[in-house]
């Protein structure tokens, strides 16, 4: 069984290699999309990392009017390149090793004060993107935390290898 698990990788990898491409399936992996680990929640929401390719006007096509950046260090000229797009760009800068619960608070005050629009979450790798979603959607917006975890698992899963992730996210929605 192990010999056939590793022919059936060496023949992916050999296929995606030859075709320049993934099959089908894969397509939507970790670049795929406009930005890196991108996510539809659902018809106004999206989660993702940073940009690929021309991923600003693939934003702009698909409709997003607001990019909340939770970088803490986003690129430089990131604001204009958005607004030449059409699209506000808010930061809210959480650091990764440190988030706090007022980083919650006013990522939820920027969610609410732009709840009729399409919106992107953005940071580095669609990480802080889909957890603060996550605690919005349920602290806020009242969605099941086991629906709203199938949104967040389906980027990231902070686990047991992130315990201040886990810790951080426990704690907002003990809070709540």
């Amino acid at each position: 069984m192990k010999n056939k698990a590793l022919l059936f990788a060496a023949a992916f990898t050999c296929l995606a290699a030859f075709t320049g491409e993934l099959p089908a399936a894969d397509k939507h992996g970790a670049h795929a999309g406009a930005v890196m680990n991108y996510h539809r929640i659902d018809g106004r929401l999206v989660t993702g990392g940073h940009l690929v390719g021309d991923g600003l006007a693939e934003l702009k096509a698909e409709g997003v009017t607001v990019v909340i950046d939770l970088r803490d260090k986003p690129p430089k000229g990131q604001k204009k390149k958005l607004a030449d797009q059409g699209i506000e760009w808010i930061n809210i800068p959480i650091e990764w090793d440190d988030p706090e619960t007022v980083d919650f608070e006013r990522f939820s005050e920027a969610m609410e004060a732009h709840q009729d629009e399409h919106v992107l979450v953005q940071c580095a790798a669609n990480y802080r993107a889909s957890a603060m979603t996550y605690l919005y959607r349920v602290v806020v917006e009242q969605v099941d935390e086991d629906a709203a975890e199938k949104d967040l698992y389906a980027v990231w899963n902070p686990g047991e290898e992130n315990q201040q992730w886990t810790g951080y996210i426990d704690g907002i929605i003990a809070a709540n």
